[in-house]
This record gives structure tokens, sequence and C-alpha cells, in this order.
């Protein structure tokens, strides 16, 4: 984020703008010549030897520190360590990313552009490990500096910005996404396409915040400037373009405009590279399914574990899809371990509520399908599922109403009806406010309207017969 060519040597430079983190703005004047990142780490680096790499350039930096405890010799090198750590490094080598953000802060200051490389850096590798509790405050940190550093909309800041937007939403919290960067939108030019990119991401992480609340109608017209914003700069095969098509076409399909949504998977489809994010996106318009189901998440689960490690909330949802797919298969036995998994995974509190609520979820489903008769083994998971998307603001609107609907009948028909009321009640308030908030009562409300209509009158026969009880 700085010109380091003012702060070391150009081997040591050159790593880190080849990274894409030095733009050329004039750094503060340094109280003495830094050390720069030794050019055989460099080299190592730029040939993707990673492990060579860190043999060189982490040592250079603790030998760095050990030398001159005092001043700011050493802070190039830390900003090498935290690029090699958040390129390639695994979770065993968290602490030696925290010890260059350390040294920063201490011996440059934590407002420093020194320390906005290395937050950026951080909130990478973060990201790559799927560790988003860990993310989000490392995110509004660098955010903060940011916008010290480059004001309300530079652009480091808007990048910033929508980093910390995609975990906001990705951990429940859609709102505080959309107010995060509502005001961000309206302000950033669109001249360019260096600014019709970053004014789409904006755009893009919008919409995929009002999705994550199933506020589709507010997400499509979001999405859809994003997708012109992306042809505009890198044509409709680019890879952004064809990621905001997929997500537009998910969005239509949820609106019930089923043809709309086909035409642009077609087009992602035509357009997209075998294996990439898009065309995975709309494997529901293709209906290719692989020949061998339990093969291919098995395979998702080794490659998880391998990327992720074993203990990752992202290896548990994958070993909770190998279980389905086992249980689906009709290979019960088989599938204990990974059900007994995701269990714990569940009521693991050190996992994210998001996390949480997925593998709730898939307990619900996997409960459902291997006792379809214990409608007692279902309702307490639904419990703790609906218990945990409300603490946390989690939940979306839709998750609450379909499982609070389905515990409540499933409680009516067991005999339990005192347990029932309060599921219904919520159910149907949540339904009601999501109605309401409808401008007009287009398509997309009526069909949920119709889809409910049923479930409605008997909600409000069972409330009448409850009262009559009491």
């Amino acid at each position: 984020m700085i010109d380091l060519w003012r702060h070391a040597v150009a081997g040591g430079a050159a790593m880190l703008a080849v990274a894409g983190l030095a733009p050329a703005e004039a750094a503060t004047a340094q109280t003495a010549p830094r050390i720069p990142i030794p050019v055989e780490g460099e080299a190592a680096f730029a040939k993707r030897e990673y492990g060579k790499a860190a043999e060189i350039i982490i040592p250079a930096f603790e030998n760095c520190r050990a030398a001159h405890p005092q001043g700011d010799t050493c802070a190039t090198l830390a900003a090498g360590v935290a690029l090699l750590v958040a390129t390639a490094g695994n979770d065993k080598v968290e602490g030696t990313i925290l010890r260059a953000l350390d040294y920063v802060d201490r011996q440059v200051g934590p407002d420093s552009e020194d320390a906005l490389i290395i937050l950026s850096a951080l909130t990478t590798y973060y990201d790559r490990l799927q560790a988003l509790t860990k993310y989000l405050p490392v995110a509004e940190r660098r955010l903060a500096v940011s916008r010290k550093l480059n004001g309300a909309t530079g652009r480091l800041t808007v990048i910033a910005a929508v980093g910390l937007c995609i975990a906001q939403w990705n951990l429940g919290q859609g709102q505080a996404a959309v107010d995060l960067l509502l005001p961000i939108s309206r302000q950033l030019p669109e001249t360019t396409p260096q600014q019709a990119i970053l004014s789409g991401r904006v755009q893009e992480c919008l919409g995929m915040a009002y999705y994550s609340m199933d506020r589709d109608r507010e997400a499509e017209p979001a999405l859809r400037r994003a997708l012109a914003l992306f042809e505009r700069a890198e044509g409709e095969s680019g890879p952004l373009a064809l990621d905001a098509m997929a997500s537009l076409a998910n969005t239509l399909r949820r609106l019930d405009r089923e043809d709309e949504a086909r035409v642009l998977a077609a087009r992602v489809d035509q357009l997209a590279k075998p294996g990439s994010t898009a065309r995975d996106r709309i494997a529901w318009w293709s209906g290719a399914a692989p020949a061998d189901v339990v093969a291919a998440a098995r395979a998702e689960l080794a490659s998880a574990e391998k990327q992720y490690g074993p203990a990752s909330a992202v290896t548990d949802l994958a070993a909770a899809m190998l279980a389905v797919a086992l249980i689906d298969a009709g290979k019960f036995a088989e599938a204990g371990p990974y059900v007994r998994r995701l269990e714990a995974a569940a009521n693991n509190p050190t996992n994210p509520a998001s996390v949480r609520i997925k593998m709730l979820t898939g307990q619900v489903v996997l409960t459902m399908k291997t006792n379809p008769e214990r409608l007692d083994l279902v309702v307490p998971v639904i419990e703790r599922l609906v218990s945990v998307a409300k603490q946390s603001g989690a939940g979306s609107d839709r998750l609450l109403i379909d499982f609070q609907m389905y515990a409540g009948m499933s409680l009516l028909l067991t005999g339990q009806p005192q347990r029932a009321y309060p599921f219904l009640t919520d159910a149907g308030d949540l339904l009601m406010s999501r109605l309401a908030s409808y401008r007009d009562f287009d398509a997309a409300a009526q069909k949920e309207t119709r889809q409910y209509a049923p479930i409605f009158k008997f909600k409000v026969t069972n409330a009448w017969w409850l009262a009559m009880q009491r």
C-alpha cells in the first residue's frame, strides 16, 4: 500500500510491488535505511517456491528484529513475511504474520501505511483459511486505517470496505454490509475500466448482502448494475462479469422468473471455462450430476482437508455433504462417523453462528433422512437452530419461517400444542412483516402467499383451538 521503492532496494520492493502492495504514493521518510528482502528470497517467491522463500525471508526478519530492537529497520522484511504467509501459509504459521504486524504497530505505528500493508495481507490470509471470525476484526481495522490515510472513498478504502462487506454477509450481518456500502456506492466514479470494476465490486457485494437476507428484489438491481459495469470493463466473458451473471441468475430464479434465470445461466454455461466458480454456481441449470456422488463428495472432503486442514469449519461442512451422499446411497453405517462429526461441529460454540446454522440445517436433514418417523429427534435440533439464528441475527427470515413452521406442525401432530404455538406464532409474524415490506404485490409476493396460505389457515385454526383450551 506504500511506495516501498523509497524504503528498500529494488529486490525487496519488487516482491511486494509484483503482489500489488506497492502503489505509487510517496511514504513518510524513515528514521534509518531499511533492510531489504533478500534477493534469493524474492526469486524463490517469484517462482512459487514458497517453502524455500520462507527459509530465507522469515529468518531474515527474525534476525533483523534481534539485531535492531529500535526503529523501523525491519519493516520491509515484515511486509515480505506477511505477503509470504498470506500467499502460502497454513494455520500453523499464524503467529509469524501476527509478529510482523506487532513489529510494525510498535516500530512504525498502528495507523501507518506499513500497518495497512500487513493488515491487507492478514485479511488475505484469514480469507484463504476461511477463518471469518478472525477476518472480521482485522477487516474492520484495515478499513479504519485506510479511511484515515486515503479518505472515505479512496480506492484502497473502497477495496477494504468490500472485503469487510463480504465477511459481514457471510457471517449473517447482511444489514451491516448494506449500511456500510450503500453510501459509498453513490459516490464512486465509473469512467475508466478500473473505476467501473471497483464500483461493480461495491454493487455486487450490496447485491449479495441483500440476497443473504432473502431481499431478492433489492438484490436484483444491484447485481444488474454490477454485471453492466463488469461487462463494460472486461467484456461479458470476464471472470467478474460471469460471476455476477451467475449471482443474478440465482436471484431471478428465487424471484420465480425461471425463464430469465435460464437465459442468463445458459450464457454462463456458454462463456465460462470448465471448472470455473461461475459454472459451479449454476449447476441447477445443466442438471448434470456426477456419476458417483459418493466419490465426488469424498474428493471434496479430501480437497478441503488439504487446503484448510482437518479441524476447519469448511472441512466439517464437506464431511456433512459426504454424510448426505452416503445416506442417500443407503450406506448408513459408513455415514455414522460423519454424522457425529456434523453434530459436534453444530454444537461447538467456537464455530461462527453462520457455520453452526449450516451444520444444524444439515443435522435436521440427516435426522429426517435416517429417522423419518422420529419427529422427537428432529424438533430439538430445530429448536437449537432457531435459537442460534435469533441470538446471532445470522439466520434469514426464510430459514426461520420454514423451520419454525415445520417444528410447529410436527409438535401439533405429536400432541404438543403448547410447544407448537410459539413456533407458529413467530413464523406468522415474520412472514406478515416480510409481506408488508413489499412495495408492490408482485409475482414473488403472490407466490409466497400462495405457498404459505394453507399453512396459515392451519395455524390460525390451531391457534383458535389452543385459545379455547386455556
